[in-house]
């Protein structure tokens, strides 16, 4: 899913002790960019007293290429290499490029049978993206959900990369049911520097735009720790407008 960067500008910087996060605010200039972060200075957080009993047991990251890893350029940058090194947790990947909610389900019955402490469900990205209906997209999600909760799990539930208002809705409201949190990704597409370069290098061949680069998958995990309890979140932009979201996106997944 490549197109041409969305541009951002006014950095806004946050210290807290050692954790720096700088992004841009706004849509601005084509080309603009803000100042590079080491994606070390964007997750800055550590495991805190709440997430010690996660410590050795299963984390489970459902997703699609974003989970995957696309566009890290190594496979311990990816966002659920992560929170698992954050966490002292064993990864268990159950991701694919291209997912949509559907393709999760067949996948539950194996995410029981690993008996997580922690599941991030990363989905809706593609759904929103090559438009599947609303009612069939909640309905998958609700199953997902409903599939991987258990008293000795924790889930996470991840919006859209992709801005999707109508879909990031149905994931927060399914979540709450379920007792699950939600973790908002809303601002982080509009960041230019939270995307890969076009046509770069990468553990999983040439990267595109679209995609998170290390610095998006670094503020992911940081959200996602952020709702552990295990530091601060990243502060972003608002988001892009439907109009300037390329079709190229909803026509060529990766």
């Amino acid at each position: 899913m490549g197109s041409t960067a969305l541009p951002s500008r006014t950095p806004r910087v946050v210290t807290y002790l050692i954790w720096i996060v700088v992004v841009l605010l706004a849509v601005g200039e084509p080309g603009a960019k803000g100042p590079a972060m080491a994606p070390s200075e964007v997750l800055g957080a550590h495991a805190g007293a709440d997430t010690q009993g996660l410590q050795g047991k299963v984390y489970v990251a459902l997703g699609d290429s974003i989970s995957a890893g696309r566009f890290a350029i190594a496979q311990d940058g990816t966002f659920p290499a992560l929170v698992a090194d954050k966490l002292g947790m064993s990864l268990n990947l159950v991701a694919r490029s291209g997912a949509k909610a559907a393709w999760a389900l067949p996948q539950l019955g194996a995410i029981q049978a690993a008996h997580p402490a922690l599941v991030t469900i990363e989905l809706g990205t593609n759904d929103a993206g090559f438009n599947t209906p609303l009612d069939t997209f909640a309905a998958q999600y609700e199953a997902i959900v409903s599939g991987v909760s258990s008293p000795h799990t924790r889930v996470l539930c991840i919006g859209s990369w992709l801005p999707s208002t109508a879909v990031d809705a149905i994931i927060a409201q399914t979540c709450e049911r379920h007792g699950a949190t939600f973790v908002t990704l809303n601002g982080f597409y509009a960041v230019n520097d939270f995307h890969a370069s076009d046509g770069g290098s990468s553990y999983l061949g040439r990267t595109d735009w679209f995609h998170p680069g290390d610095q998006g998958h670094a503020a992911i995990a940081a959200a996602v720790l952020s709702a552990l309890g295990a530091g601060p979140a990243p502060v972003v932009g608002p988001l892009p407008s439907v109009s300037q979201i390329p079709d190229v996106i909803r026509t060529r997944p990766q």
